[in-house]
């Protein structure tokens, strides 16, 4: 069939589609290209003076696009919706765990920081105080704040009232009491400018500071060991150390950092010392053995009524 005259522009265009046609490969369906091609072809001596490009030839299209249907689409969005369930849990657990623990290893360099600072002028903190009782918490404040930047000062009150004091749990779950955390006319109670709160006070057993640290403030879940601690303020061979209060367990077998309930303590209450030796926060996805809870934070712990690592 020969190309129309009446356009040279079209007639060229006709041409090098012709000449091609033998080249294309359309999964088989040379024989649409030629129907493509008779219907231009008649388009064009019905309306002479159309332009007929190769961009306007192959616009021309026989066949519907493929298209999923209803039924397909709900499907795909119901897998994708069982995989988000079961993935998105996960990822959210494994993002707070990790900001848990960047909160805590921020807390303790800045405590450690200061405590190496202070006994340059003022010797290890069982030396800060030779009262020996309640009101050495705030001597503590006094030399440590020093060394710290501090936002606001409660003193011996509290930062909360009882209602807030009374939502801290345990590490099991278990809830600690209002008159156990930041309480007052015990502990001094301070935050540092990046919203932690610290209360510091005097402990007996340790002869020493014995602080209670919420990492994130009342963010939240203010659980023992997730972003509530505790956190002394010892020696070793004369050498600031900071490590935590499970002192009297050290040749028992009782771990002091695990989601079973203990009787007389805190169940969250040594966690600090296993981040401290550790660096992580495996203590929340299983139970730690005796032998290597004992392993790893034995140079952290003392022995009862001493006041000395060695």
């Amino acid at each position: 069939m020969p190309p129309p005259q009446q356009d040279n522009d079209v007639t060229r265009d006709y041409r090098i589609v012709k000449l091609r046609l033998p080249k294309i490969k359309m999964s088989g369906r040379q024989a649409d290209v030629h129907e493509i091609l008779k219907r231009v072809q008649d388009d064009i001596n019905i309306f002479p003076k159309r332009t007929c490009s190769l961009i306007n030839l192959f616009s021309y299209s026989l066949h519907k696009k493929a298209a999923f249907t209803l039924a397909e689409v709900l499907i795909t969005l119901g897998i994708i919706g069982v995989v988000a369930a079961m993935t998105i849990p996960v990822l959210i657990s494994k993002y707070q765990e990790r900001v848990w623990l960047t909160s805590f290893k921020k807390t303790y360099s800045i405590l450690y920081q200061a405590y190496l600072r202070a006994p340059q002028d003022y010797g290890t903190a069982n030396t800060w105080c030779a009262e020996g009782n309640t009101d050495c918490a705030k001597t503590y404040f006094d030399i440590l704040s020093q060394y710290l930047k501090t936002a606001q000062i409660w003193g011996f009150n509290s930062p909360f009232d009882n209602s807030i004091r009374g939502k801290y749990r345990d590490l099991d779950g278990s809830t600690m009491g209002h008159v156990n955390v930041f309480p007052d006319n015990k502990y001094y109670n301070f935050a540092l400018n990046d919203g932690t709160l610290i209360g510091i006070s005097y402990s007996g057993d340790l002869n020493a500071p014995l602080l209670q640290v919420d990492t994130n403030g009342l963010k939240g879940p203010n659980q023992l060991g997730k972003d509530f601690f505790y956190i002394s303020l010892i020696r070793r061979n004369d050498n600031p150390v900071i490590g935590g209060y499970s002192l009297w367990w050290l040749g028992s077998d009782k771990v002091y950092c695990t989601n079973a309930q203990h009787s007389g303590w805190w169940s969250g209450g040594g966690c600090s010392l296993w981040i401290i030796s550790t660096g992580n926060m495996d203590y929340l996805h299983r139970n730690l053995t005796s032998d290597e809870w004992k392993k790893a934070v034995k140079s952290l712990l003392l022995d009862a009524y001493k006041d000395s690592l060695n």
